[in-house]
Protein backbone atom coordinates (compact mmCIF):
# COMPACT_ATOMS: atom_id res chain seq x y z
CA UNK A 1 0.00 0.00 0.00
CA UNK A 2 1.70 3.17 -1.20
CA UNK A 3 -0.90 5.89 -0.64
CA UNK A 4 -0.50 8.37 2.21
CA UNK A 5 -4.19 7.95 3.14
CA UNK A 6 -6.82 5.27 2.71
CA UNK A 7 -10.00 5.66 0.71
CA UNK A 8 -12.26 6.54 3.67
CA UNK A 9 -9.87 8.69 5.72
CA UNK A 10 -11.29 12.06 6.82
CA UNK A 11 -9.92 15.43 7.88
CA UNK A 12 -8.97 16.39 11.44
CA UNK A 13 -10.76 19.29 13.09
CA UNK A 14 -8.42 22.23 13.71
CA UNK A 15 -10.64 23.78 16.43
CA UNK A 16 -10.49 20.51 18.39
CA UNK A 17 -7.10 19.23 17.24
CA UNK A 18 -6.11 16.28 19.47
CA UNK A 19 -7.31 12.75 18.62
CA UNK A 20 -6.60 9.34 20.13
CA UNK A 21 -7.11 5.64 19.55
CA UNK A 22 -7.86 5.22 23.27
CA UNK A 23 -11.58 4.56 23.74
CA UNK A 24 -11.90 4.38 19.93
CA UNK A 25 -10.23 0.99 20.27
CA UNK A 26 -13.13 -0.04 22.48
CA UNK A 27 -15.61 0.93 19.75
CA UNK A 28 -13.91 -0.05 16.47
CA UNK A 29 -10.86 -2.18 17.27
CA UNK A 30 -10.27 -3.17 13.65
CA UNK A 31 -9.99 -1.18 10.43
CA UNK A 32 -13.47 -0.18 9.34
CA UNK A 33 -14.93 -1.54 6.13
CA UNK A 34 -15.32 1.06 3.35
CA UNK A 35 -19.11 0.67 3.33
CA UNK A 36 -19.27 0.89 7.11
CA UNK A 37 -17.47 4.22 6.94
CA UNK A 38 -19.10 5.71 3.85
CA UNK A 39 -22.72 4.66 4.49
CA UNK A 40 -22.88 4.86 8.28
CA UNK A 41 -20.10 6.59 10.15
CA UNK A 42 -19.01 9.53 8.01
CA UNK A 43 -22.43 10.85 6.88
CA UNK A 44 -24.44 9.99 9.99
CA UNK A 45 -22.64 8.60 13.05
CA UNK A 46 -19.92 11.25 13.24
CA UNK A 47 -22.52 14.06 12.91
CA UNK A 48 -24.85 12.35 15.39
CA UNK A 49 -22.17 11.93 18.01
CA UNK A 50 -20.85 15.46 17.48
CA UNK A 51 -24.31 16.98 17.90
CA UNK A 52 -24.76 14.74 20.93
CA UNK A 53 -22.26 16.97 22.73
CA UNK A 54 -24.62 19.91 22.18
CA UNK A 55 -27.59 17.83 23.36
CA UNK A 56 -25.54 17.06 26.45
CA UNK A 57 -25.16 20.80 27.01
CA UNK A 58 -21.37 20.68 27.00
CA UNK A 59 -20.75 22.70 23.83
CA UNK A 60 -22.70 25.20 21.79
CA UNK A 61 -24.58 24.08 18.70
CA UNK A 62 -22.12 26.00 16.55
CA UNK A 63 -19.16 24.21 18.13
CA UNK A 64 -20.73 20.79 17.51
CA UNK A 65 -21.43 21.30 13.81
CA UNK A 66 -18.62 21.32 11.25
CA UNK A 67 -19.55 19.84 7.89
CA UNK A 68 -15.91 19.61 6.80
CA UNK A 69 -14.64 17.79 9.90
CA UNK A 70 -17.21 16.70 12.47
CA UNK A 71 -15.45 17.14 15.81
CA UNK A 72 -16.42 13.88 17.58
CA UNK A 73 -13.88 11.80 15.68
CA UNK A 74 -12.13 11.05 12.42
CA UNK A 75 -10.86 8.14 10.36
CA UNK A 76 -7.13 7.92 9.83
CA UNK A 77 -5.25 4.95 8.40
CA UNK A 78 -8.65 3.26 8.06
CA UNK A 79 -9.24 3.36 11.84
CA UNK A 80 -11.47 5.44 14.08
CA UNK A 81 -9.85 8.11 16.24
CA UNK A 82 -11.94 9.94 18.84
CA UNK A 83 -11.49 13.60 19.65
CA UNK A 84 -9.69 14.32 22.91
CA UNK A 85 -9.96 18.10 22.82
CA UNK A 86 -13.76 18.15 22.71
CA UNK A 87 -13.97 15.80 25.67
CA UNK A 88 -11.40 17.88 27.54
CA UNK A 89 -13.52 20.96 26.92
CA UNK A 90 -16.34 19.29 28.82
CA UNK A 91 -13.94 18.79 31.75
CA UNK A 92 -12.75 22.38 31.68
CA UNK A 93 -16.25 23.81 31.57
CA UNK A 94 -17.49 21.48 34.28
CA UNK A 95 -14.65 22.26 36.67
CA UNK A 96 -13.12 18.77 36.50
CA UNK A 97 -10.23 19.94 34.36
CA UNK A 98 -8.91 18.38 31.17
CA UNK A 99 -6.52 16.05 33.01
CA UNK A 100 -9.44 14.58 34.95
CA UNK A 101 -11.23 13.82 31.70
CA UNK A 102 -8.13 12.11 30.32
CA UNK A 103 -7.95 9.88 33.39
CA UNK A 104 -11.66 9.00 33.32
CA UNK A 105 -12.12 8.24 29.64
CA UNK A 106 -8.77 7.70 27.95
CA UNK A 107 -6.50 6.62 30.78
CA UNK A 108 -3.71 9.10 31.58
CA UNK A 109 -0.84 8.53 29.17
CA UNK A 110 2.57 10.24 29.06
CA UNK A 111 2.38 10.48 25.26
CA UNK A 112 -0.83 12.52 25.25
CA UNK A 113 -0.35 16.05 23.87
CA UNK A 114 -1.23 18.64 26.53
CA UNK A 115 -4.28 20.82 26.11
CA UNK A 116 -3.69 24.15 24.40
CA UNK A 117 -5.74 26.77 26.22
CA UNK A 118 -8.11 28.88 24.13
CA UNK A 119 -10.17 31.95 25.19
CA UNK A 120 -13.28 30.13 23.93
CA UNK A 121 -12.72 27.30 26.45
CA UNK A 122 -14.46 29.40 29.09
CA UNK A 123 -18.18 29.77 28.53
CA UNK A 124 -20.22 30.56 31.62
CA UNK A 125 -23.56 29.79 29.97
CA UNK A 126 -22.36 26.35 28.89
CA UNK A 127 -20.78 25.75 32.30
CA UNK A 128 -24.17 26.33 33.91
CA UNK A 129 -25.75 23.85 31.50
CA UNK A 130 -23.11 21.29 32.44
CA UNK A 131 -23.77 21.89 36.13
CA UNK A 132 -27.49 21.37 35.50
CA UNK A 133 -26.71 18.19 33.57
CA UNK A 134 -24.52 16.92 36.38
CA UNK A 135 -27.31 17.40 38.89
CA UNK A 136 -29.67 15.62 36.48
CA UNK A 137 -27.19 12.75 36.25
CA UNK A 138 -27.04 12.39 40.02
CA UNK A 139 -30.77 12.63 40.63
CA UNK A 140 -32.80 11.65 37.54
CA UNK A 141 -34.44 8.23 37.61
CA UNK A 142 -35.69 8.30 34.01
CA UNK A 143 -34.22 9.25 30.65
CA UNK A 144 -37.06 10.10 28.22
CA UNK A 145 -34.77 10.71 25.23
CA UNK A 146 -33.27 7.24 25.62
CA UNK A 147 -36.72 5.70 26.00
CA UNK A 148 -37.77 7.28 22.71
CA UNK A 149 -34.68 5.98 20.93
CA UNK A 150 -35.21 2.49 22.32
CA UNK A 151 -38.81 2.45 21.10
CA UNK A 152 -37.75 3.47 17.60
CA UNK A 153 -34.80 1.06 17.41
CA UNK A 154 -36.99 -1.86 18.50
CA UNK A 155 -39.71 -0.91 16.02
CA UNK A 156 -37.32 -1.17 13.08
CA UNK A 157 -36.70 -4.83 13.84
CA UNK A 158 -40.37 -5.54 14.48
CA UNK A 159 -41.40 -3.90 11.20
CA UNK A 160 -38.63 -5.34 9.05
CA UNK A 161 -39.93 -6.40 5.63
CA UNK A 162 -39.22 -9.84 4.19
CA UNK A 163 -35.63 -9.17 3.15
CA UNK A 164 -35.50 -12.23 0.87
CA UNK A 165 -38.29 -10.82 -1.29
CA UNK A 166 -36.79 -7.37 -1.83
CA UNK A 167 -35.04 -6.50 -5.07
CA UNK A 168 -31.38 -5.54 -4.99
CA UNK A 169 -32.29 -1.87 -5.41
CA UNK A 170 -34.77 -2.13 -2.54
CA UNK A 171 -32.15 -3.80 -0.33
CA UNK A 172 -29.80 -0.87 -0.84
CA UNK A 173 -32.64 1.58 -0.21
CA UNK A 174 -33.59 -0.25 2.99
CA UNK A 175 -29.98 -0.15 4.23
CA UNK A 176 -29.65 3.55 3.50
CA UNK A 177 -33.02 4.40 5.06
CA UNK A 178 -31.88 3.31 8.53
CA UNK A 179 -28.79 5.47 8.69
CA UNK A 180 -30.31 8.92 9.43
CA UNK A 181 -31.61 7.51 12.72
CA UNK A 182 -27.99 7.20 13.87
CA UNK A 183 -28.05 10.98 14.28
CA UNK A 184 -30.83 10.46 16.81
CA UNK A 185 -29.67 7.34 18.67
CA UNK A 186 -26.23 8.83 19.25
CA UNK A 187 -27.94 11.49 21.37
CA UNK A 188 -28.64 9.04 24.19
CA UNK A 189 -25.39 7.15 23.67
CA UNK A 190 -23.28 10.30 23.94
CA UNK A 191 -25.15 11.75 26.91
CA UNK A 192 -25.13 8.52 28.93
CA UNK A 193 -21.57 7.65 27.94
CA UNK A 194 -20.18 11.04 28.89
CA UNK A 195 -22.04 11.07 32.21
CA UNK A 196 -21.05 7.55 33.26
CA UNK A 197 -18.03 8.89 35.16
CA UNK A 198 -19.96 11.43 37.27
CA UNK A 199 -21.21 9.03 39.95
CA UNK A 200 -17.85 7.24 40.34
CA UNK A 201 -16.05 10.60 40.53
CA UNK A 202 -18.27 11.73 43.41
CA UNK A 203 -17.72 8.41 45.19
CA UNK A 204 -13.94 8.77 44.84
CA UNK A 205 -14.08 12.28 46.30
CA UNK A 206 -15.85 10.88 49.36
CA UNK A 207 -13.51 7.90 49.78
CA UNK A 208 -10.37 9.95 50.22
CA UNK A 209 -6.84 8.79 49.53
CA UNK A 210 -6.46 6.42 52.49
CA UNK A 211 -9.76 4.54 52.20
CA UNK A 212 -9.50 0.72 52.36
CA UNK A 213 -12.39 0.57 49.87
CA UNK A 214 -11.87 1.01 46.13
CA UNK A 215 -14.43 2.78 43.95
CA UNK A 216 -15.03 -0.40 41.93
CA UNK A 217 -15.72 -2.31 45.16
CA UNK A 218 -18.54 -0.02 46.17
CA UNK A 219 -20.27 0.52 42.82
CA UNK A 220 -20.94 -3.14 42.07
CA UNK A 221 -23.49 -4.36 39.50
CA UNK A 222 -26.09 -2.03 38.05
CA UNK A 223 -28.77 -4.69 37.90
CA UNK A 224 -30.28 -3.78 34.54
CA UNK A 225 -27.56 -3.86 31.90
CA UNK A 226 -28.86 -4.69 28.42
CA UNK A 227 -25.50 -6.02 27.24
CA UNK A 228 -25.54 -8.61 30.04
CA UNK A 229 -29.02 -9.88 29.14
CA UNK A 230 -27.79 -12.22 26.36
CA UNK A 231 -25.49 -13.93 28.87
CA UNK A 232 -28.42 -14.80 31.13
CA UNK A 233 -30.45 -16.04 28.16
CA UNK A 234 -27.55 -18.16 26.87
CA UNK A 235 -27.03 -19.55 30.37
CA UNK A 236 -30.63 -20.72 30.58
CA UNK A 237 -30.27 -22.41 27.18
CA UNK A 238 -26.99 -23.99 28.24
CA UNK A 239 -28.83 -25.78 31.07
CA UNK A 240 -31.17 -27.30 28.48
CA UNK A 241 -28.26 -28.32 26.26
CA UNK A 242 -26.31 -29.82 29.17
CA UNK A 243 -29.27 -31.99 30.19
CA UNK A 244 -30.17 -33.08 26.64
CA UNK A 245 -28.23 -36.05 25.24
CA UNK A 246 -29.18 -35.24 21.66
CA UNK A 247 -28.04 -31.63 21.96
CA UNK A 248 -24.84 -32.72 23.70
CA UNK A 249 -23.99 -35.05 20.81
CA UNK A 250 -24.59 -32.28 18.28
CA UNK A 251 -22.38 -29.78 20.10
CA UNK A 252 -19.66 -32.37 20.65
CA UNK A 253 -19.45 -32.77 16.88
CA UNK A 254 -18.92 -29.01 16.36
CA UNK A 255 -21.21 -26.01 16.10
CA UNK A 256 -21.53 -26.12 12.30
CA UNK A 257 -24.89 -27.68 11.58
CA UNK A 258 -26.03 -27.61 15.21
CA UNK A 259 -28.99 -25.31 14.60
CA UNK A 260 -30.47 -27.48 11.88
CA UNK A 261 -29.86 -30.58 13.99
CA UNK A 262 -31.56 -29.12 17.04
CA UNK A 263 -34.80 -28.67 15.14
CA UNK A 264 -35.18 -32.44 14.97
CA UNK A 265 -33.54 -33.60 18.19
CA UNK A 266 -34.23 -30.76 20.66
CA UNK A 267 -37.13 -28.61 19.39
CA UNK A 268 -37.47 -26.64 22.64
CA UNK A 269 -33.82 -25.61 22.57
CA UNK A 270 -34.09 -24.86 18.85
CA UNK A 271 -37.08 -22.58 19.37
CA UNK A 272 -35.41 -20.84 22.32
CA UNK A 273 -32.32 -20.15 20.23
CA UNK A 274 -34.37 -18.81 17.30
CA UNK A 275 -36.15 -16.46 19.73
CA UNK A 276 -32.76 -15.49 21.19
CA UNK A 277 -31.47 -14.51 17.74
CA UNK A 278 -34.60 -12.49 17.06
CA UNK A 279 -34.11 -10.54 20.30
CA UNK A 280 -30.32 -10.28 20.51
CA UNK A 281 -29.15 -11.05 16.97
CA UNK A 282 -27.97 -7.47 16.45
CA UNK A 283 -24.96 -8.17 18.69
CA UNK A 284 -21.66 -9.46 17.35
CA UNK A 285 -17.89 -8.87 17.30
CA UNK A 286 -16.82 -5.40 16.12
CA UNK A 287 -20.53 -4.64 16.02
CA UNK A 288 -20.03 -0.91 15.40
CA UNK A 289 -18.90 -1.75 11.85
CA UNK A 290 -21.62 -2.34 9.29
CA UNK A 291 -19.40 -4.93 7.61
CA UNK A 292 -18.91 -7.14 10.67
CA UNK A 293 -20.94 -10.28 11.26
CA UNK A 294 -23.67 -10.21 13.87
CA UNK A 295 -25.18 -13.19 15.68
CA UNK A 296 -28.09 -12.94 13.26
CA UNK A 297 -25.96 -13.06 10.11
CA UNK A 298 -23.66 -15.74 11.58
CA UNK A 299 -25.46 -17.71 14.32
CA UNK A 300 -22.42 -19.95 14.83
CA UNK A 301 -20.85 -17.10 16.82
CA UNK A 302 -23.58 -17.34 19.46
CA UNK A 303 -23.69 -21.14 19.26
CA UNK A 304 -19.96 -21.24 20.08
CA UNK A 305 -20.63 -19.22 23.23
CA UNK A 306 -23.48 -21.56 24.15
CA UNK A 307 -21.12 -24.48 23.59
CA UNK A 308 -18.64 -23.04 26.10
CA UNK A 309 -21.34 -22.37 28.69
CA UNK A 310 -22.85 -25.86 28.58
CA UNK A 311 -19.58 -27.22 29.98
CA UNK A 312 -20.07 -25.33 33.26
CA UNK A 313 -21.94 -26.78 36.20
CA UNK A 314 -24.75 -24.91 37.91
CA UNK A 315 -22.44 -23.32 40.49
CA UNK A 316 -21.09 -21.02 37.76
CA UNK A 317 -24.49 -19.44 37.10
CA UNK A 318 -24.06 -15.71 36.36
CA UNK A 319 -26.91 -14.90 38.73
CA UNK A 320 -24.93 -16.51 41.57
CA UNK A 321 -21.77 -14.58 40.83
CA UNK A 322 -23.73 -11.39 40.35
CA UNK A 323 -25.32 -11.93 43.77
CA UNK A 324 -21.90 -12.35 45.34
CA UNK A 325 -20.72 -9.16 43.61
CA UNK A 326 -23.77 -7.28 44.89
CA UNK A 327 -23.08 -8.50 48.45
CA UNK A 328 -19.45 -7.33 48.23
CA UNK A 329 -20.62 -3.95 47.00
CA UNK A 330 -23.14 -3.66 49.82
CA UNK A 331 -20.49 -4.49 52.43
CA UNK A 332 -18.17 -1.90 50.89
CA UNK A 333 -20.96 0.66 50.93
CA UNK A 334 -21.68 0.03 54.59
CA UNK A 335 -18.00 0.39 55.43
CA UNK A 336 -17.77 3.79 53.77
CA UNK A 337 -21.20 4.89 54.99
CA UNK A 338 -20.20 4.11 58.60
CA UNK A 339 -16.94 6.01 58.20
CA UNK A 340 -19.01 9.09 57.34
CA UNK A 341 -21.12 8.83 60.51
CA UNK A 342 -22.12 12.23 61.85
CA UNK A 343 -22.05 13.80 58.39
CA UNK A 344 -25.57 13.35 57.11
CA UNK A 345 -24.91 15.30 53.93
CA UNK A 346 -21.91 13.15 52.99
CA UNK A 347 -23.84 9.95 53.67
CA UNK A 348 -26.74 11.11 51.50
CA UNK A 349 -24.32 12.14 48.74
CA UNK A 350 -22.66 8.72 48.86
CA UNK A 351 -26.01 6.97 48.37
CA UNK A 352 -26.95 9.31 45.55
CA UNK A 353 -23.61 8.89 43.75
CA UNK A 354 -23.60 5.09 43.96
CA UNK A 355 -27.17 4.88 42.69
CA UNK A 356 -26.30 7.27 39.85
CA UNK A 357 -23.19 5.28 38.88
CA UNK A 358 -25.23 2.11 38.55
CA UNK A 359 -28.16 3.74 36.78
CA UNK A 360 -26.07 5.63 34.21
CA UNK A 361 -23.92 2.56 33.52
CA UNK A 362 -27.13 0.81 32.52
CA UNK A 363 -28.19 3.77 30.38
CA UNK A 364 -24.82 3.82 28.65
CA UNK A 365 -25.13 0.19 27.59
CA UNK A 366 -28.72 0.78 26.41
CA UNK A 367 -27.63 3.80 24.37
CA UNK A 368 -25.00 1.67 22.66
CA UNK A 369 -27.52 -1.08 22.00
CA UNK A 370 -29.89 1.32 20.27
CA UNK A 371 -27.17 2.44 17.86
CA UNK A 372 -26.24 -1.17 17.09
CA UNK A 373 -29.85 -2.26 16.56
CA UNK A 374 -30.30 0.38 13.88
CA UNK A 375 -26.96 -0.51 12.29
CA UNK A 376 -27.88 -4.18 12.15
CA UNK A 377 -31.01 -3.47 10.12
CA UNK A 378 -28.78 -2.05 7.40
CA UNK A 379 -26.30 -4.90 7.84
CA UNK A 380 -28.93 -7.60 7.27
CA UNK A 381 -30.07 -5.97 4.02
CA UNK A 382 -26.53 -5.57 2.70
CA UNK A 383 -25.61 -9.14 3.67
CA UNK A 384 -28.49 -10.40 1.54
CA UNK A 385 -27.30 -8.25 -1.36
CA UNK A 386 -23.79 -9.64 -0.92
CA UNK A 387 -25.10 -13.20 -0.76
CA UNK A 388 -26.83 -12.78 -4.11
CA UNK A 389 -23.79 -11.21 -5.74
CA UNK A 390 -21.57 -14.03 -4.50
CA UNK A 391 -24.04 -16.70 -5.63
CA UNK A 392 -23.94 -15.20 -9.14
CA UNK A 393 -20.12 -15.06 -9.15
CA UNK A 394 -19.82 -11.26 -9.11
CA UNK A 395 -17.87 -11.16 -5.82
CA UNK A 396 -15.77 -13.79 -4.04
CA UNK A 397 -17.92 -14.02 -0.91
CA UNK A 398 -20.94 -12.17 0.56
CA UNK A 399 -18.86 -10.00 2.90
CA UNK A 400 -16.97 -8.49 -0.01
CA UNK A 401 -19.90 -6.15 -0.69
CA UNK A 402 -18.69 -4.14 2.33
CA UNK A 403 -15.54 -3.26 0.38
CA UNK A 404 -17.72 -0.97 -1.74
CA UNK A 405 -18.23 2.70 -1.03
CA UNK A 406 -21.79 3.89 -0.60
CA UNK A 407 -21.63 5.91 -3.83
CA UNK A 408 -20.61 2.76 -5.74
CA UNK A 409 -23.69 0.74 -4.77
CA UNK A 410 -25.94 2.20 -7.47
CA UNK A 411 -23.51 1.08 -10.14
CA UNK A 412 -23.36 -2.41 -8.64
CA UNK A 413 -27.16 -2.59 -8.61
CA UNK A 414 -27.27 -1.71 -12.33
CA UNK A 415 -24.19 -3.70 -13.38
CA UNK A 416 -23.45 -6.34 -10.69
CA UNK A 417 -20.04 -7.27 -12.12
CA UNK A 418 -18.79 -3.75 -12.78
CA UNK A 419 -16.52 -3.51 -9.70
CA UNK A 420 -15.51 -7.14 -9.15
CA UNK A 421 -11.78 -6.53 -9.46
CA UNK A 422 -11.86 -3.24 -7.56
CA UNK A 423 -13.59 -4.79 -4.54
CA UNK A 424 -11.18 -7.72 -4.46
CA UNK A 425 -8.17 -5.40 -4.60
CA UNK A 426 -9.61 -3.14 -1.93
CA UNK A 427 -10.17 -6.11 0.37
CA UNK A 428 -6.46 -6.95 0.21
CA UNK A 429 -5.62 -3.38 1.23
CA UNK A 430 -8.22 -3.44 4.02
CA UNK A 431 -6.81 -6.63 5.51
CA UNK A 432 -3.31 -5.15 5.46
CA UNK A 433 -4.52 -2.22 7.57
CA UNK A 434 -5.01 -4.64 10.47
CA UNK A 435 -1.25 -5.19 10.63
CA UNK A 436 -0.40 -1.49 11.00
CA UNK A 437 1.00 -0.16 14.29
CA UNK A 438 -1.08 2.96 14.78
CA UNK A 439 0.03 6.14 16.54
CA UNK A 440 -1.91 6.52 19.79
CA UNK A 441 -2.40 10.26 19.28
CA UNK A 442 -2.79 12.52 16.27
CA UNK A 443 -2.91 16.31 16.14
CA UNK A 444 -4.43 18.49 13.44
CA UNK A 445 -1.76 20.60 11.80
CA UNK A 446 1.10 18.33 12.87
CA UNK A 447 2.87 16.16 10.28
CA UNK A 448 1.28 12.73 9.83
CA UNK A 449 3.29 9.67 8.93
CA UNK A 450 2.17 8.36 5.54
CA UNK A 451 0.27 5.12 5.76
CA UNK A 452 2.92 3.26 3.77
CA UNK A 453 5.61 4.30 6.27
CA UNK A 454 3.88 3.10 9.44
CA UNK A 455 5.54 0.11 11.15
CA UNK A 456 3.89 -3.28 11.02
CA UNK A 457 2.85 -5.34 14.05
CA UNK A 458 4.90 -8.27 12.84
CA UNK A 459 8.03 -6.14 13.21
CA UNK A 460 7.14 -4.54 16.56
CA UNK A 461 9.29 -5.25 19.60
CA UNK A 462 7.11 -6.64 22.40
CA UNK A 463 8.52 -7.37 25.85
CA UNK A 464 6.73 -10.53 26.96
CA UNK A 465 6.15 -10.83 30.70
CA UNK A 466 7.88 -13.62 32.62
CA UNK A 467 7.10 -15.59 35.77
CA UNK A 468 7.00 -13.32 38.80
CA UNK A 469 6.26 -10.15 36.84
CA UNK A 470 3.43 -7.95 38.10
CA UNK A 471 1.63 -5.95 35.44
CA UNK A 472 -0.51 -3.00 36.47
CA UNK A 473 -3.65 -1.68 34.83
CA UNK A 474 -6.79 -0.07 36.22
CA UNK A 475 -9.02 -1.69 38.88
CA UNK A 476 -12.26 -2.55 37.09
CA UNK A 477 -14.25 -5.15 39.01
CA UNK A 478 -13.33 -6.36 42.48
CA UNK A 479 -12.21 -9.85 43.42
CA UNK A 480 -9.21 -12.13 42.93
CA UNK A 481 -9.01 -15.12 40.57
CA UNK A 482 -6.30 -17.46 39.37
CA UNK A 483 -6.37 -19.30 36.08
CA UNK A 484 -4.75 -20.06 32.78
CA UNK A 485 -4.37 -17.01 30.53
CA UNK A 486 -6.08 -17.37 27.17
CA UNK A 487 -5.38 -14.61 24.66
CA UNK A 488 -8.47 -14.14 22.49
CA UNK A 489 -8.35 -11.59 19.70
CA UNK A 490 -11.79 -12.34 18.27
CA UNK A 491 -14.83 -13.72 20.14
CA UNK A 492 -15.60 -15.86 17.12
CA UNK A 493 -12.41 -17.86 17.73
CA UNK A 494 -12.91 -19.37 21.19
CA UNK A 495 -12.38 -23.07 20.55
CA UNK A 496 -9.36 -23.14 22.89
CA UNK A 497 -11.12 -21.26 25.70
CA UNK A 498 -12.03 -23.51 28.62
CA UNK A 499 -14.22 -22.77 31.66
CA UNK A 500 -12.14 -21.07 34.35
CA UNK A 501 -9.59 -19.58 31.97
CA UNK A 502 -8.65 -15.92 32.31
CA UNK A 503 -9.76 -13.94 29.27
CA UNK A 504 -6.96 -11.74 27.93
CA UNK A 505 -8.18 -9.45 25.14
CA UNK A 506 -7.07 -6.22 23.48
CA UNK A 507 -10.58 -4.83 24.09
CA UNK A 508 -14.14 -6.10 24.39
CA UNK A 509 -17.52 -5.09 23.08
CA UNK A 510 -20.92 -6.42 24.17
CA UNK A 511 -20.66 -9.51 21.96
CA UNK A 512 -17.86 -10.74 24.23
CA UNK A 513 -20.11 -10.61 27.30
CA UNK A 514 -21.21 -14.29 27.29
CA UNK A 515 -17.55 -15.30 27.31
CA UNK A 516 -17.22 -13.39 30.60
CA UNK A 517 -19.56 -16.00 32.13
CA UNK A 518 -17.11 -18.77 31.23
CA UNK A 519 -14.01 -16.86 32.36
CA UNK A 520 -12.69 -16.70 35.91
CA UNK A 521 -11.43 -13.15 35.27
CA UNK A 522 -10.98 -10.63 32.45
CA UNK A 523 -7.97 -8.51 31.48
CA UNK A 524 -8.27 -5.97 28.66
CA UNK A 525 -5.71 -3.69 27.10
CA UNK A 526 -7.93 -0.61 26.88
CA UNK A 527 -10.70 0.87 28.96
CA UNK A 528 -11.14 3.51 31.61
CA UNK A 529 -13.51 3.74 34.56
CA UNK A 530 -16.74 3.56 32.57
CA UNK A 531 -15.68 1.14 29.81
CA UNK A 532 -17.81 -1.76 28.65
CA UNK A 533 -15.49 -4.37 30.20
CA UNK A 534 -15.78 -2.71 33.62
CA UNK A 535 -19.55 -2.37 33.54
CA UNK A 536 -20.22 -5.94 32.44
CA UNK A 537 -17.61 -7.51 34.72
CA UNK A 538 -19.27 -5.87 37.71
CA UNK A 539 -22.66 -6.97 36.42
CA UNK A 540 -21.55 -10.60 36.11
CA UNK A 541 -19.47 -10.57 39.29
CA UNK A 542 -16.00 -11.46 38.00
CA UNK A 543 -12.64 -9.76 38.63
CA UNK A 544 -11.48 -7.44 35.87
CA UNK A 545 -8.37 -5.37 35.14
CA UNK A 546 -8.73 -2.83 32.34
CA UNK A 547 -6.34 -0.43 30.64
CA UNK A 548 -3.38 -2.83 30.80
CA UNK A 549 -1.65 -1.59 27.69
CA UNK A 550 -0.48 -4.36 25.39
CA UNK A 551 -2.09 -7.06 27.56
CA UNK A 552 -2.71 -9.46 24.69
CA UNK A 553 0.93 -9.18 23.53
CA UNK A 554 2.67 -9.05 26.92
CA UNK A 555 0.86 -11.91 28.67
CA UNK A 556 1.82 -15.31 27.19
CA UNK A 557 -1.07 -17.50 26.10
CA UNK A 558 -1.31 -20.44 28.51
CA UNK A 559 0.52 -18.77 31.42
CA UNK A 560 -0.93 -19.12 34.92
CA UNK A 561 -1.90 -15.71 36.23
CA UNK A 562 -3.52 -14.13 39.27
CA UNK A 563 -5.89 -11.26 38.54
CA UNK A 564 -6.70 -8.77 41.31
CA UNK A 565 -9.57 -6.60 40.15
CA UNK A 566 -9.42 -4.40 43.24
CA UNK A 567 -5.78 -3.37 42.82
CA UNK A 568 -5.62 -3.58 39.02
CA UNK A 569 -2.71 -6.04 38.99
CA UNK A 570 -1.97 -9.20 37.02
CA UNK A 571 0.74 -11.46 38.43
CA UNK A 572 2.38 -14.15 36.34
CA UNK A 573 2.73 -17.23 38.54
Amino acid sequence: MTDARWCIDTELNTRFPVYTRFNANDVLPDPITPLGASMAWIPHMLPGSSMGYAALGAVTAEESIDFAAWPFGAFCYGHLYVNVTMARLVGIRSGIGWAGIDAAFFGSHPGAPPHADSPSDINEEVSQRIADRTMWTLTATSFPDLEEETMLADSFREQRPDIARLSNAALVARARSMMPYQRLTWRGELIAGSQAAIGPAVVMSLLGGDSPVNVVDIIGPAGDVVSAAPSYALWDMSRLARADAGATALFDAGVDGVLAGLEGTSPELHDRFVAFIREFGYRGPSEWDLGADSWETRPELALSLLDRMRQLDDSAAPAVRRGESAERAERAFETVHSSLAGNDEAQATLRMAVDSARRVASWRELGKANCIKVLNESRVAMREFGRRLAADGHIAHPGQIFMALDEELDLIVLEPGALTERLASREVEWKDLGNVVLPLFLQAGAPMTPLADLPRKSAADIVVAASGDVLTGTPASSGVATGRARVILNPGEIAAFEPGDVLIAPQTDPSWTPLFVVASAVVVGVGALSSHAMIVSRELGIPCVAGLEGASERIPDGAMVEVNGSTGTVTLL
